[in-house]
């Protein structure tokens, strides 16, 4: 028997030792609701849950992004819907400007609200925004870049990947131009006599040539009233009709005199294309005379067409589309081509009426169509990027993203910037222009709604994948208080009697005493 060395002692105490650190850990997880507390209590569960929780994070914002998303979506659709409310008005205002019952006063005052119209619309396009981002005036649009500065991309869908697109221009459009042959013969100081006194009309709009008029007010008349069907009135210097003439964007390439006298005439519309007519006629030979403009008093009147740009693809060295597939069809009205290919790939752009450089001869037009002169040709090169479009993150890692591609609704892109319902003529072709604007805008507003479904999909996928990454991470690092109370019971059972041996076994040494006594 020994009273320096507690062997027993130092037993029980090593037992209590375990015990109470096993009703330690036991304690930490009853109190915290989880069985990994620290890096020790499970180093690889302990990596794994840290992981999967830093995953749960970033999939709970990722639906607070989806769900900025659906709300910049609802804020660019509530913009549209407006649009189109214009647009429907647009059209009902056509159909009434069509109808032949209707004062030059009212066309005009018809017009007057389409113009405020196309106003605001261009407005709501500048204006609508989203955290200080402007939605539908093609800031949300994917980034097309030309080398000619002056083409516009109106449209390209998403599907088309990122790359050059050759287009070939081989003739520029042109505006309806009604040039006079003849010149001016009235002198600045004549005035019109009864029997001079007539009307010339464009398009079906009357101007009323009166007695005592002179040519500056004859002229003023004239550019009054072809201002207003959507044109132009000027004159040009005699005998500049029979140049040719490379397309200009303001006086299809010609150069206006400030003098009238001895000078031709010309009056034009300021769109171009086929959809694009002139028919000026004069009910007094002589007074046409005069203007130079004796074709006009015929009975088939001073007629001119405009005509459609001409384009085919880009070849390159080796005979092969640039850009374009085999299947896409290429067409064109105006200024503007579209390319549409397979998996509804649409692909527009605008290019002005002078990219070419085709000269165009006026006077002796084919039905009333100006007659190309020249074979210059324009390659056109689009260069599409995968820059410019809202990336909304919807996933909890790199690259997981939900692109939102808004193009660009204004009065431009719609094509109603230049709508006339002053004349029958010029209100008819206004309707067919808010029918397509209508079916543009829907076309947009159709995509948004496409990409608010995706989001939605987007946000349940999230949600369902949020459920259960919380409960693998809850069975993983969750305690199970049923089954950890157990274990503290008993834990808490021995640590109690390692504690009771222990201070038997400290009570050993004493009895050594008695063999002293």
């Amino acid at each position: 028997m020994r009273i320096n060395t507690n062997i027993s002692a130092i037993v029980s105490n090593n037992a209590l030792q375990k015990a109470q650190n096993r009703l330690s850990k036991s304690i930490a997880r009853l109190s915290s609701g989880y069985k990994i507390n620290s890096s020790s209590d499970d180093a690889a569960g302990y990596a794994i849950s840290e992981k999967m929780r830093l995953q749960l994070r970033g999939l709970n914002q990722a639906d607070n992004n989806a769900s900025d998303g659906v709300s910049v979506l609802y804020t660019a659709e509530g913009g549209l819907e407006e649009i189109q409310a214009m647009l429907a008005r647009m059209k009902e205002l056509a159909v009434q400007a069509a109808n032949d019952t209707n004062s030059v006063e009212e066309r005009s005052a018809i017009q007057n609200e389409i113009d405020s119209l196309n106003a605001e619309i261009d407005r709501i396009s500048n204006d609508t925004e989203f955290n200080s981002q402007t939605l539908i005036n093609g800031n949300l649009a994917r980034r097309v870049y030309s080398n000619y500065e002056t083409v516009n991309q109106i449209e390209v869908s998403d599907n088309f990947i990122a790359g050059d697109y050759g287009i070939t221009v081989t003739q520029d459009p042109r505006q309806a131009v009604a040039a006079a042959e003849g010149t001016i013969s009235m002198g600045a100081a004549d005035r019109i006599t009864k029997e001079q006194a007539g009307t010339i009309s464009i398009n079906g709009y009357g101007v009323e040539v009166q007695e005592g008029d002179n040519l500056n007010t004859i002229m003023a008349k004239l550019v009054d009233a072809a201002d207003k069907t959507g044109g132009k009135a000027f004159v040009i210097a005699a005998g500049a009709t029979n140049d040719t003439r490379t397309n200009g964007s303001e006086y299809a390439g010609y150069e206006p005199q400030t003098s009238y006298t001895g000078n031709s005439l010309v009056i034009m519309t300021d769109r171009y294309g086929s959809s694009q007519s002139l028919m000026v006629k004069c009910d007094n030979a002589e007074l046409a005379d005069m203007l130079g403009i004796s074709e006009a008093a015929t009975e088939e009147g001073m007629y001119a067409e405009g005509s459609d740009i001409q384009a085919e693809f880009t070849l390159d060295a080796d005979g092969k589309r640039v850009g374009f597939e085999d299947s896409a069809i290429m067409s064109a009205n105006g200024t503007r081509i579209t390319v549409k290919d397979v998996n509804n790939k649409t692909f527009t752009v605008d290019i002005p009426g002078n990219t070419a450089g085709t000269t165009f001869k006026d006077t002796g037009r084919v039905s009333g169509k100006s007659t190309a002169t020249s074979t210059s040709t324009a390659n056109i090169v689009q260069e599409v990027t995968d820059i410019g479009t809202m990336s909304v993150h919807v996933g909890a890692n790199e690259n997981q993203v939900v692109l939102i591609d808004i193009p660009e609704v204004s009065s431009y892109t719609l094509g109603t910037e230049n709508i006339n319902v002053m004349t029958s003529v010029s209100a008819q072709a206004s309707i067919a222009l808010v029918d397509e604007a209508v079916q543009y805008a829907n076309k947009v507003r159709s995509a948004l709604g496409a990409y608010e479904n995706r989001f939605e999909h987007t946000t349940s996928n999230i949600g369902t994948a949020t459920e259960n990454l919380t409960s693998a991470i809850s069975t993983m690092t969750d305690t199970d208080m049923a089954e950890e109370m157990t274990e503290y019971t008993s834990l808490n059972v021995l640590a109690q009697a390692a504690t009771s041996i222990l201070a038997q076994a400290n009570e050993r040494p004493s009895t050594v005493l008695q063999i002293l006594q």
